[in-house]
């Protein structure tokens, strides 16, 4: 009985403990834009068609910084992910909700 008595007492401590743990603010850079989001699994491209500078994940945010590269139907926008906010860089405009 003393047994069961404190593991029910341990696990209360323990599941009180890791919910008084204060949530830490998101943070972003502080550069202009507007926050879109992600519809799917992005590259973030130094330059359009170029070099990939890391993935950026779908549903996450993205802030615009207001470039725009178009070419008929191609259009890029410039800014960074909410994975790596001191990254820049240009994802296709179809890929997100701005």
């Amino acid at each position: 009985m003393k047994r069961r008595i404190l593991s029910a007492l341990t696990v209360a401590t323990v599941a009180l403990a890791g919910s008084a743990v204060a949530p830490t603010a998101a943070s972003a850079s502080d550069a202009w834009g507007i926050v879109c989001n992600l519809t799917q699994n992005t590259w973030l491209r130094a330059a359009p068609h170029a070099q990939v500078l890391r993935t950026l994940t779908a549903g996450r945010g993205f802030r615009w910084h207001g470039q725009v590269w178009a070419e008929d139907d191609d259009v890029w926008i410039y800014g960074h992910g909410a994975e790596d906010p001191a990254i820049d860089g240009w994802v296709p405009g179809g890929n997100t909700t701005c």
